[in-house]
């Protein structure tokens, strides 16, 4: 039996790990869910009755996946019986690959297309439909039960888009491909026709964790419960989120009620909670406690409770001297408050707010290093096999990333088994040597990877033209990147195809953090600069609920913060075409929360 120190969780975390029954588990920000988490695999691990049953842990990201199984590798405790990933990783191990035969559609084989294809396709297709300024970006679709919806919220270009996705999927189909949504729907899909299924997997499965269930969608709900519901209950669940940082609802996530999940599930859930935040100030849990739109308690517990947090909000600003406001205040945070440059995240509403955001930092503050998205030079396709390979290419072997590159080379040696090479004799260490082995001296970062991959297929006697799935990812990931480095090149990164901003890429966090307010869900940093926070951007102008959304939005942007926390509404920035030249105000809920600002740094 898994046993831990003892003041090494509070009570209400142990209450949750030693729960018999299935739990619904509310945890606020920095309540130390993931350590949570991380025992209660463990403690499921060490009570599993036979070595053909399974801990599954289902997460939001691969990142999340990563960091969890990290955790638990590090408790010392056996992971071979324990399966940890993404829904669309699920569906695919547990369901497609050994059930498809079971489909009509993928009976006679199939593989998932790749996003860069995909966008190709796509982009192709809205080609004729741009008088109606219809691009790729429109194209997304969501997945359910009853088939697939659109997710544009332009309804004028609906019936352009049902023709453009009806010739993707009939492309799809001919090539035996499927995207991530179509996984989602023929997993299911599988399930509800063959329920027999779901009686072999519920009984391989006696505990699943999910996790940040607030982002699950409606179809993800219905492939579980069609799991767990066929055990009567005898399978435990442990089912953990944030109601108040539901802020994927553009995408289908939401936090489905208790009753309506017991109802789904056909069993009763335990309601548990954590409510003890570890992380930030008590300011700052004063402040973003406004934001709730669930009402849970939060409390501030952690040792830097007393820290006198800064709190500004910044509406004077324009957008033409937004990069000196926020320099202004990066040199602050670092020079007067003593802030580590690695505990401070920029952050706006979306993608196309960051880019050009961390390119004018970079040459406003040569000193700093800044962690940006957008700044990857190469394709980041997380199901690429040579993107799997690149994760050891580019680290290097040190102490601290042994574990780390070990478990990568058990899925590539995982993947090449899967492709049909013969890696029998191959063990994961005995990769990793090899791997540590090759010595490249190019400082170009795509001559090096192919350099690299070309040898790792020469020490592995594998001839690409031989394995078809692994010569398309090959030539994926380059046609790709090569795509990527030369739009960055034209943005004004001359640089960014050298091999040190490949090897940036895996390293630990590095520099100050730029990214958006989802993109840092789940991150924690001394000091939190938010700008772009415009009526329009949050909430999003198309957006039909976008009171409570941007209530959200700001919850978790807040929330991030331990210490302190900037907000800026720039002056003039327009966020569309028509709202020029004024520009937009601050989001409705900064002006209508009454909070005694800090005046002045």
């Amino acid at each position: 039996m898994f046993i831990w120190e003892k003041d090494s969780i509070n009570k209400e975390q142990e209450d949750a790990i030693l729960e018999n029954n299935s739990v619904l588990l509310i945890a606020c920000p920095g309540s130390g869910k993931t350590r949570t988490l991380t025992f209660k695999i463990a403690y499921e691990l060490s009570r599993l009755e036979s070595d053909k049953q399974f801990v599954i842990a289902i997460t939001y990201t691969n990142r999340a996946s990563d960091e969890i199984k990290e955790r638990v590798e590090l408790l010392g405790v056996d992971t071979t019986q324990l399966w940890i990933g993404t829904i669309h990783a699920f569906c695919m191990e547990w369901i497609l690959k050994p059930y498809h035969l079971y489909s009509e559609r993928l009976k006679n084989g199939f593989k998932v297309i790749n996003s860069f294809d995909s966008e190709k396709i796509l982009a192709e297709l809205c080609e004729p439909y741009k008088k109606e300024k219809i691009t790729y970006y429109d194209c997304g679709i969501l997945a359910k039960t009853n088939g697939f919806y659109l997710t544009c919220l332009d309804s004028r270009k609906h019936n352009s888009l049902k023709k453009i996705l009806g010739e993707y999927f009939k492309i799809l189909e001919k090539n035996r491909q499927i995207d991530f949504e179509q996984i989602l729907f023929y997993a299911h899909e599988i399930l509800k026709s063959k329920p027999v299924i779901a009686n072999i997997l519920c009984k391989l499965f006696p505990f699943i964790l999910i996790d940040e269930y607030q982002d699950t969608k409606e179809i993800q709900y219905h492939i579980i419960s069609k799991i767990l519901c066929v055990n009567k209950g005898n399978s435990k669940t442990l089912i953990v989120g944030d109601p108040n940082q539901s802020i994927y609802d553009s995408l289908g996530g939401y936090p489905m009620p208790k009753e309506e999940l017991e109802k789904l599930l056909g069993f009763e859930l335990t309601s548990l909670s954590l409510d003890k935040n570890y992380r930030s100030s008590s300011a700052i849990i004063d402040y973003f406690d406004y934001y709730k739109t669930f009402d849970t308690p939060i409390v501030a517990f952690g040792s830097g409770k007393d820290y006198p947090s800064l709190i500004t909000f910044n509406t004077s600003v324009s957008v033409d001297n937004l990069i000196e406001e926020l320099a202004q205040l990066i040199l602050y945070n670092i020079e007067k408050a003593g802030i580590s440059p690695n505990e401070i995240c920029i952050t706006a509403p979306q993608w196309v707010h960051i880019a050009s955001i961390t390119r004018k930092l970079i040459i406003r503050l040569p000193d700093f290093s800044f962690d940006g998205p957008g700044m990857a030079p190469f394709s980041r396709d997380i199901d690429n096999f040579w993107f799997k390979v690149s994760r050891v290419a580019l680290t290097e072997p040190s102490p601290f990333m042994y574990i780390r590159r070990l478990r990568w080379s058990k899925e590539i040696l995982n993947e090449l088994d899967s492709a049909g090479v013969d890696v029998s004799e191959l063990s994961s260490k005995k990769f990793l040597r090899i791997c540590n082995s090759l010595v490249i001296i190019d400082t170009d970062g795509l001559t090096y990877l192919k350099t690299f991959f070309n040898e790792i297929c020469e020490k592995l006697r594998i001839v690409l033209p031989n394995y078809p799935l692994l010569e398309e990812h090959f030539n994926s990931f380059f046609a790709s990147s090569e795509s990527r480095i030369q739009r960055l090149i034209d943005e004004g990164n001359p640089y960014i195809g050298d091999i040190e901003n490949f090897r940036k890429v895996f390293r630990q966090r590095d520099g100050i953090t730029v990214s958006t307010i989802h993109g840092t869900k789940g991150e924690e940093y001394d000091t939190v600069i938010g700008f772009a926070l415009l009526d329009g951007y949050v909430p999003h102008f198309n957006d039909n609920n976008g009171a409570e959304n941007s209530k959200k939005l700001l919850y978790v942007l807040a929330s991030r913060a331990r210490k302190n926390l900037h907000l800026i509404s720039e002056k003039y920035r327009n966020v569309h075409w028509y709202h020029a030249p004024e520009g937009k105000p601050p989001t409705s809920h900064l002006i209508e929360y009454n909070f005694k600002y800090l005046d002045k740094l």
